[in-house]
């Protein structure tokens, strides 16, 4: 599956954007803040409203650690479904494994050139994102139609709160 979108210019922007897949809209993302941190960079919190139902997903940061474990909680209306983090330990720091009940392990790692590789819970890749433009944040990518197997709007929120959290700008 090929996915691509675009957020709002200014990373820290709490404004609303719209998602577009296969030219429809899908649903609406907006990060928000929680002021946990001084520093708003690493305060990364997603809701993400689905079109085709009234169904909203929310990932929520839980911890912060700048040299450590960051953990956030992802729910759907209100309920728990599922937890990202980045793990511990130096060469896994720049990345975010993404479990959500029922589905697939998405593990999303930075590379050195800034593209992102998906890969499974064997750590065998299953995709690939990268960010399209310097001047605006449009990204895409491409990934397993069987790790997809979600929500759209949930995956879209998923790539968004890594490409927050990853701090390249």
């Amino acid at each position: 599956m090929f996915f691509e979108y675009t957020a709002p210019a200014i990373a820290r922007s709490d404004k609303s954007f719209i998602i577009e897949h296969d030219n429809r809209e899908i649903g609406q993302l907006e990060r928000y803040f929680t002021k946990q941190t001084s520093k708003p960079e690493y305060d990364v919190n997603i809701v993400a409203k689905e079109f085709t139902s009234s169904d909203e997903f929310k990932i929520e940061q839980t911890e912060i650690k700048l040299f450590g474990r960051t953990k956030w909680e992802i729910y759907k209306n209100e309920k728990i479904i599922g937890e990202a983090e980045f793990p511990k330990g130096f060469f896994k720091s720049h990345q975010i494994v993404m479990r959500i009940d029922d589905h697939p392990i998405i593990i999303m790692k930075i590379n050195s050139n800034g593209t992102a590789t998906l890969m499974n819970e064997d750590e065998e890749e299953i995709g690939s994102s990268r960010r399209t433009s310097t001047i605006n944040r449009s990204y895409e990518g491409e990934i397993d139609d069987d790790y997809v197997d979600m929500p759209l709007i949930l995956f879209y929120s998923l790539v968004h709160t890594f490409w927050c959290a990853s701090h390249i700008e």
